[in-house]
């Protein structure tokens, strides 16, 4: 019996020593391949702008999925603005940065709670125009609000959707209010000719 078992040790010393090998061939190869990766200098709070001596490099192996900035796209990173709070030595990512930050001065988010029969059949997604039209009430005139689509949540077990809508900051107020009461309606408008939604006012166009 002692015998018999040799042969089987002997072949899984020889797949140890192989997969050892293995091993220490991908950290060198990991550590040959080193990217020169963006990382931040200094801490940048969110919505402030990266400027050069925000950003310094550091060397780090290739990994897949790694979505860190290289040093070569320095250039295009200075002068954009962060989308998150941003720590000295942390590397950096593209999620992280942003042209403008949202919402902009003169704009606020009004997250609205909406039902399967409220969203449309095609649902919405960002980037889409609305219009949020005020349930009319006996002696109240109707109000219609535009609003363009931020974020689209995930629909809860009763397949109610939060929208992050934007709005301008005149309107975001009112528009929380009625869409707290449930007296608000959503109508899908064209994506065409679409304008900055801070320049959109109560029954103007948008």
């Amino acid at each position: 019996m002692p015998g018999k078992r040799r042969p089987a040790m002997a072949v899984i010393g020889v797949l140890a020593v192989v997969l050892s090998a293995v091993t220490v061939l991908q950290v060198y190869q990991l550590a040959a391949h080193r990217t020169q990766v963006l990382v931040m200098a200094r801490d940048v709070p969110i919505g402030q702008v990266i400027e050069a001596q925000d950003l310094t490099s550091l060397g780090v192996g290739v990994v897949p999925g790694m979505q860190w900035i290289r040093t070569r796209d320095r250039d295009g990173v200075i002068g954009k603005r962060a989308t998150a709070d941003l720590k000295a030595g942390t590397l950096l990512a593209p999620s992280q940065l942003g042209a403008a930050l949202t919402p902009d001065d003169g704009q606020q988010i009004v997250p609205i709670a909406l039902k399967a029969t409220q969203l449309p059949a095609r649902g919405l997604k960002p980037g889409d125009r609305v219009v949020a039209a005020a349930v009319p009430e006996e002696g109240r005139q109707g109000v219609e609000y535009r609003a363009l689509v931020d974020k689209v949540g995930q629909p809860d077990a009763d397949g109610t959707v939060v929208v992050d809508f934007l709005v301008p900051a005149t309107t975001g107020t009112a528009l929380a209010r009625l869409a707290a009461e449930g007296k608000v309606a959503m109508v899908l408008a064209s994506r065409a000719a679409q304008t900055r939604t801070s320049a959109c006012q109560p029954g103007a166009p948008c």
